[in-house]
């Protein structure tokens, strides 16, 4: 069940478990702001929404002959998840809250691209050693979205990219970090442990049982982000970094497939 309880801060103000930075600095400059009733029930919205809408837009695809791995069918088919991972806690936050960039502290300051810069890269060093040991204990590891994103050519590689470098982090960060580490605090789960949930949930929504490890060691430190600064604009830099170099490689593996 969803909790709104929250806690007079000594600026007089009403602050609830997991509120953004934005939030607490709005309330102590005396701006009214409700507590948000978004919670669990929307993240299951969240979560399920885009997993059976991104089924059903694949086989939709497939029943008119396009082919949703390959061509303008797999951009389709990639996004279409979307809808749901960030439209609905974009409508939530909007309907039952006090818009994103408040619930979710969605304002861009140069502390936190800074926080993000070094958090990205500190999850790129965690989580090759994640890699390694993955490597390791089951063999290599491979991205099949990467895979298949490299085989693209012209407009729809470059498309791929983009929605790879830029799009993923902003729609997963809305999600994971944004709304369901929010409802978990709201729901009075400790923090960290509401980090580390959050973690094992992002790993698993991946559906690539070889990257489990490295996705849930990215996910503590994306949610620590999340944690520490109340701003999930700074855990969507930091996933832009941490995705970075594995764009930076699909690019090159682009034009050497290309160049054979």
């Amino acid at each position: 069940m969803e909790s709104n309880a929250g806690h007079q801060d000594h600026f007089g103000g009403v602050d609830y478990p997991g509120s953004s930075w934005v939030f607490k600095r709005d309330v102590s400059r005396g701006i009214f702001l409700k507590i948000p009733a978004w919670g669990m029930g929307d993240v299951l919205v969240t979560l399920l929404g885009a997993a059976i809408f991104g089924v059903a837009v694949s086989l939709l695809l497939m029943v008119m002959h396009v082919d949703p791995v390959n061509g303008w069918g797999l951009i389709v088919a990639f996004a279409s998840p979307w809808v749901f991972l960030a439209g609905w806690p974009i409508a939530s936050a909007i309907i039952k809250g006090n818009k994103p960039r408040i619930d979710f502290g969605l304002v861009r300051t140069p502390q936190h691209l800074r926080l993000g810069l070094v958090a990205g890269a500190i999850s790129l060093f965690l989580g090759s050693f994640a890699a390694a040991i993955s490597a390791a204990l089951f063999g290599p590891i491979s991205s099949t979205a990467g895979n298949v994103g490299a085989r693209q050519s012209g407009l729809v590689f470059w498309a791929f990219i983009l929605f790879a470098l830029v799009g993923a982090p902003i729609v997963e960060e809305l999600a994971f970090r944004g709304m369901l580490y929010g409802a978990l605090c709201k729901s009075q789960i400790a923090p960290f442990t509401s980090v580390v949930i959050s973690a094992g949930i992002f790993s698993l929504y991946h559906l690539e049982p070889g990257r489990i490890l490295v996705l849930f060691v990215i996910g503590i430190v994306l949610g620590e982000v999340r944690r520490r600064s109340g701003s999930t604009y700074a855990s969507m830099i930091a996933h832009a970094v941490n995705n970075a170099p594995g764009i930076i490689g699909l690019v090159l593996t682009h034009y050497s497939l290309m160049s054979r």
